[in-house]
């Protein structure tokens, strides 16, 4: 529907807007933490297991980030580490926290923040703190903008539906419409005179 992508592209234009002036203010690097606006969409956009879940996996994502990044300062044996921590905490509650929902919140993190960890790594404890705000906030603002939207298209479509299902009850529910003889072809009502004339001719 086009009033679908019209409402999604201005609220996200606005959220988008919103973390870019907060992001200068705090110096955090606007660009990175777009990523995080992206991050929240793509959390709402993918229909895998219930939102309260999805979103639980991303939190989750988040506050492991951080260690999923010191682990890959180590190298590749870190990040391998920081995915494995995730993949068992994805199978203890049996896939119902989505394993890709954690991943997606521990990459958003370190988008955001891995800038400001290679230039000042001494500084984590103070910048960690504010790099997790704003990751937070800005992709839980895209998740709740694409949920909101998604919930209105759904709502509109079951109205659709609905009215479908009344049109085609009301037509099932009228009576027939019965033939009247002006619907019967002329040629068929003029047959009998014309014979009757021509046995009496003969």
């Amino acid at each position: 529907m086009p009033w679908k992508q019209l409402l999604f592209g201005l609220l996200l234009a606005v959220l988008a807007l919103g973390v870019w002036l907060l992001t200068s203010v705090l110096e955090l690097g606007p660009a990175n933490a777009l990523v995080a606006v992206v991050g929240g969409v793509i959390l709402g956009l993918t229909r895998d297991r219930s939102p309260l879940a999805r979103y639980g996996a991303f939190l989750i994502g988040l506050v492991l980030g951080l260690f999923v990044l010191i682990f890959g300062m180590a190298g590749w044996i870190g990040w391998l580490i920081g995915i494995l921590i995730l993949t068992v905490i994805s199978a203890l509650t049996k896939g119902r926290l989505p394993l890709w929902a954690m991943i997606l919140g521990g990459g958003t993190l370190a988008a955001i923040y891995t800038p400001a960890l290679m230039a000042n790594p001494w500084f984590l404890l103070t910048e960690y703190p504010t790099a997790f705000f704003v990751a937070l906030a800005a992709s839980s603002g895209g998740f709740l903008v694409t949920i909101l939207v998604e919930l209105l298209e759904d709502k509109e479509e079951k109205r659709e539906e609905i009215r479908a299902e009344h049109r085609a009850e009301n037509d099932s529910t009228q009576p027939p419409v019965p033939v009247s003889a002006a619907a019967v072809p002329p040629t068929a009502a003029g047959n009998t005179p014309n014979a009757g004339s021509t046995g009496a001719q003969q």
